[in-house]
């Protein structure tokens, strides 16, 4: 999206409810000789918040300039920014550049900026960048350093509200500035396991650890530290008591340089996979006006004891038992879902921000008289990771990005997405996995969850693993709908979260719908290229019509866990091309393998394999299989790309939407596929489809095999298989792409199963890496080595 708006494409949709105005934008005000303070902005963040400042930079005809690594230079706020600046690699000799005070406060100077706006994580909460900024005669689009020292930094920020406004409650914890493991034990034995172990500057679930006794924290203190070093410059790190029946519920601020702090009221962010929030809502479900005006109000007093200037969160942890808060700390920044809180006020917030920083004052804009809390906004997090698999990151190339309200004419209103990213973009292990923030608005909760649910299952973002579907069940998970669900809704009912909430039968419907595929192959524009030799004859001509095993056949393989290959044999019915064809076919599972017997080769497996595919196709059994009538309704062409997936060959794929008629049901589609250049008999390898369907809120990869290739296809897997004799459990492979921060073992030393022996980081999160079996451990890495998706790590013998 090239700006970040509020959805209102069409006022005949939900017609009960009427358009809503557009955010109030704080113009900047203007200086004795009638210029203003700020002109030039340059924003210290890179993807989606970037794009989010510069969409206000525009409305208020400011020049936005972007700074970029090279390994994010396709990412939009390059292009989106009036300006951009190259920081180099983020793996450059002097670190990540993002996090390079004396070189970002140099881009600025280069640059004449007027003010730096610094976004979220990186510098965003650093004083000393802060500070630098300011020295160097630039503007600091956010709070005094002496604001962040002492409120943002968590261990501070209690010890000031202890001396100076004791009433506020604090939640119980280790008091002292010690990192000494034992200290640190011997304050958790007297606060009480569990206990929340925590990076004291920064936020966002980096450096957070929750240790449930005592042997697990002197490991899960080391690793806070490591993970709070690398996100925010230091280590150190808080020990607090852990509510386990908590909410956690934040209260939006802003503050001017004349003393006067307003609250934009809170949000409800506890739906929480590893400490980092995914849903966020406002306002909560929870709060009574009486809790909600008491939260409010300490919050403002906080902001008012420091004078706080700028935007800002204060955090509070709620106890659902008797409904007690605690404060918990103070984000003296823009949050990730502060547009949640933009929806239901009608005010935009980086505008304020802007604003402030000029010398505004509150007093003087009368939007902020009395500020009205209307409806109910829903954000959602995108994140390219697998929820089934401990929500590891993922990365990869978008084949496909589409928003929900580009499907129909009669797109709902009121939604808005906050991305970086397009189709052919590449999510990267070197930044954060979040690939975009989708926003609703409705007159109530449940119309808002609805929406939410809808605009999820209706956004493609296909080629890459995400969360949507998870998305998508947490939303309509009865837990949710509870307004007292807590920080541990997903933890407490993941199993049933992992399912998909669309279709009960979903592996059924996976497999049925490798039909459209399938047809797509027939019907594609490859089998209408007028160009080719024996134009006239039909994609499934056959010669010898008696013999069985003479049809058109396709083995499709889905990507999903439990899907099985499945064997498509069929016929066009309909050969017109004034007409669109009709495709009847037979869809069954492939012939089940028991495993490769000891001493067969390779060539002799696939053999097997290969006659027992040809003995289903002769043996009568397939008129027992579902058939199926497929006809293709739409084919729409969207484009045909070219892209450079692996940084060294450019690859060519097309884009398109379908509708396609199965038997009585008509399916809709949104596919990237291998760009049709060549029809199903050729020797390429396969073709493979990603197929985001609606109906199931979700995208599908489908590769599709002639018979003959998909035995060439069995054959690296068949001769590994037989090299490594059984041994595989042996082998610890990289699960995705990632950065090599501790070797735990040292080689020919032994281990047990379970141990963990490295630890890995991608998209700044780090992982544990255990071995399976016992034996003799053996690595060829080291400390700080980059190694790619399934690469060896170590092994033990």
């Amino acid at each position: 999206m090239r700006q970040p708006r509020v959805r209102q494409s069409n006022p005949q949709y939900d017609s009960a409810t009427p358009l809503r105005p557009p955010l109030f934008v704080a113009q900047l005000p203007s200086q004795a000789n009638g210029t203003r303070q700020i002109q030039r902005v340059l924003i210290a963040n890179r993807g989606e918040i970037a794009c989010r400042v510069i969409a206000t930079c525009r409305k208020l005809d400011i020049t936005s300039i972007a700074i970029y690594a090279e390994e994010d230079s396709t990412s939009l706020h390059v292009t989106e920014a009036d300006e951009a600046v190259n920081l180099g690699s983020i793996n450059q000799a002097g670190g990540n550049p993002f996090l390079n005070v004396k070189l970002l406060v140099e881009v600025a100077r280069s640059n004449n900026v007027d003010a730096i706006h610094p976004g979220y994580g990186y510098l965003s909460e650093n004083e000393a960048f802060a500070d630098a900024v300011r020295q160097a005669g630039i503007i600091f689009i956010g709070p005094s350093s002496q604001a962040m020292s002492t409120l943002g930094d968590k261990r501070n920020s209690k010890e000031y509200l202890q001396k100076h406004a004791p009433s506020e409650p604090l939640i119980p914890g280790f008091t002292g500035s010690s990192q000494d493991v034992k200290e640190l034990e011997a304050a958790a034995e007297k606060v009480g396991f569990p206990v929340m172990l925590k990076a004291s500057a920064g936020g966002g679930g980096r450096g957070m650890r929750i240790v449930h006794e005592r042997s697990q924290l002197a490991g899960e203190l080391a690793r806070a530290q490591s993970e709070a070093k690398r996100s925010f410059g230091s280590s150190d790190c808080i020990l607090e008591k852990y509510i386990e029946a908590a909410k956690h519920i934040e209260v939006q601020i802003i503050g001017d340089s004349h003393g006067k702090v307003l609250s934009l009221w809170e949000r409800e962010c506890s739906v929480q996979r590893r400490h980092q929030k995914v849903i966020e809502e406002t306002p909560s479900p929870f709060l009574s006006p009486e809790q909600r005006r008491r939260m409010c109000a300490v919050a403002v007093r906080i902001g008012e004891l420091i004078g706080y200037e700028g935007a800002g969160t204060v955090e509070f942890v709620v106890d659902i038992r008797d409904g007690s808060f605690y404060f918990l700390e103070v984000n003296t920044r823009l949050q990730v879902e502060h547009p949640i809180t933009e929806e239901v006020t009608g005010l935009d917030i980086v505008s304020l921000q802007l604003f402030v920083a000029a010398g505004g004052s509150l007093v003087s804009l009368p939007h902020l008289q009395q500020i009205p809390q209307q409806g109910h906004a829903i954000e959602c997090r995108l994140c390219a990771e697998e929820p089934g698999n401990d929500f590891r990151p993922q990365n990869g190339t978008i084949r496909l990005w589409r928003e929900a309200d580009q499907h129909s004419p009669t797109a709902p209103r009121d939604i808005r997405y906050e991305t970086a990213v397009q189709t052919g973009s590449t999510v990267s292990i070197y930044f954060d996995s979040m690939i975009a923030k989708i926003v609703v608005w409705a007159p109530t909760r449940e119309a808002a969850i609805s929406k939410m649910v809808r605009i999820l299952a209706n956004t493609v973002c296909a080629g890459v693993t995400t969360n949507q579907l998870f998305l998508q069940a947490c939303l309509s998970h009865k837990a949710f709908q509870d307004p007292a669900y807590t920080t541990s809704l997903i933890p407490t009912h993941l199993d049933t979260l992992l399912r998909n909430p669309h279709a009960e039968a979903a592996e059924d419907m996976i497999s049925m719908l490798s039909v459209i595929p399938g047809l797509l192959l027939r019907a594609g524009p490859a089998s209408r290229d007028v160009s080719k030799p024996f134009k006239h004859v039909r994609a499934d001509f056959r010669n010898q019509y008696f013999d069985p095993v003479n049809v058109s056949s396709t083995i499709i393989v889905p990507s999903t866990e439990h899907s099985r290959p499945m064997l498509s044999v069929g016929k066009t019915s309909s050969h017109s091309r004034s007409v669109q064809p009709t495709y009847r076919a037979t869809l069954t599972p492939l012939p089940e393998t028991n495993d490769v017997a000891a001493g067969t080769t390779t060539a002799q497996e696939l053999s097997r394999q290969y006659h027992a595919i040809s003995h289903k196709l002769r043996d009568g059994s397939l008129s027992s299989a579902p058939q199926y009538t497929v006809q293709l309704k739409k084919y729409k062409p969207i484009q045909t790309q070219t892209f450079n997936l692996d940084h060294t060959s450019n690859h060519k794929w097309s884009t398109l939407s379908v509708a396609v008629s199965i038997n009585t049901s008509t399916i809709h589609a949104h596919i990237a596929t291998d760009a049709f250049s060549h029809p199903p008999t050729s020797t390429a390898t396969s073709q493979t489809f990603h197929c985001h369907f609606p109906a199931l809120g979700t995208w599908i990869e489908y590769k599709c095999y002639s018979i003959l290739n998909y035995m060439e296809s069995l054959r690296p897997g068949l001769t590994q298989k037989s090299a490594v004799g059984g041994a595989g459990s042996k082998v610890v492979k990289a699960p995705m792409p990632c950065k090599v921060l501790s070797v735990l073992k040292k080689n020919g030393e032994e281990v047990q199963a379970g141990e963990v022996v490295l630890v890995i980081e991608s998209m700044k999160m780090e992982t544990n890496v255990s071995v399976s079996v016992s034996g003799t451990f053996g690595t060829g890495v080291k400390v700080g080595d980059a190694v790619d998706d399934g690469k060896v790590l170590c092994w033990v013998e």
